[in-house]
């Protein structure tokens, strides 16, 4: 049975979550609740937890302030806030799991699941800090994360977001091409990473390929529009993205779009 502490500024937040957690989420159970960072902290000194969901913007310290604080973090660590700006870019970055509010009985169920086999695995623990400790980092510097945290088998590559050229769909995983002609396998789809990814620099041309515009090389109308990678890579532009495309080109180019 996991143990969980609830950290929230709000009353209704906290009972509210420990409501679904009891009865919509198998194997898990309530051993403490916190309603701001130092009664976390005190709770934290004699008690343990298995996951900690920790909400973010809170009076005084807020939650990333706790985990900084904190000597050891022995525990999984599920974000369940409202932000929507650039520390929730941060958490995506570190692939660190996190809720929206208002809680999603299904998001819950599966944030549960994922603690559940990550508690289980002997590399979670290590894997854990470390995703923690990037987050931190780029949430430290308060702006769009340079890394991205990749988790692999047994491991994690930490890749600079730059040097990704284009993303190509492949069922439920995503190979990343990068600018080194590397390629990586990730489970995670092509919308998580459209989700992540500054709009300004990576565009989806397609419902199978995402590009960054830095390292397009050439854009043809034949076919309908293609793009050519600086990797050398060819991919189609779909009807219904060209439009965008072409915004996003004229944007990011000098000359683009314009009669010489």
């Amino acid at each position: 049975m996991l143990k969980a502490l609830l950290v929230d500024d709000e009353v209704n937040n906290l009972e509210s979550l420990e409501f679904l957690l009891h009865y919509d989420c198998e194997g898990i159970e309530v051993a403490g609740k916190a309603q701001s960072v130092p009664q976390a902290r005190e709770w934290l000194k004699h008690h343990t937890a298995d996951v900690v969901f920790l909400d973010i913007s809170m009076p005084g310290e807020n939650g990333f302030q706790l985990l900084n604080n904190l000597q050891e973090q022995n525990f999984k660590v599920v974000f369940v806030t409202a932000y929507n700006e650039y520390a929730l870019q941060a958490i995506k970055a570190s692939a660190v799991d996190y809720i929206l509010k208002p809680v999603n009985i299904t998001e819950l169920q599966k944030a549960v699941e994922k603690v559940k086999r990550a508690v289980s695995s002997p590399a979670a623990a290590d894997q854990n800090r470390a995703l923690l400790q990037h987050l931190l980092e780029s949430v430290g510097k308060k702006e769009t994360p340079q890394k991205i945290a990749l988790p692999q088998l047994g491991s994690i590559s930490f890749i600079e977001v730059d040097d990704m050229v284009s993303l190509q769909a492949d069922s439920n995983y995503t190979i990343i091409h990068m600018k080194d002609m590397q390629k990586l396998v990730i489970s995670k789809t092509l919308k998580d990473f459209e989700d992540l990814l500054d709009e300004n620099r990576f565009v989806r041309i397609h419902k199978s390929y995402i590009v960054n515009l830095k390292y397009i090389k050439e854009y043809s109308t034949i076919d309908g529009g293609i793009v050519k990678m600086t990797d050398g890579n060819q991919w189609s532009i779909s009807r219904r993205q060209l439009e965008l495309f072409l915004e996003k080109m004229k944007a990011a180019s000098l000359m683009f779009g314009r009669k010489l």
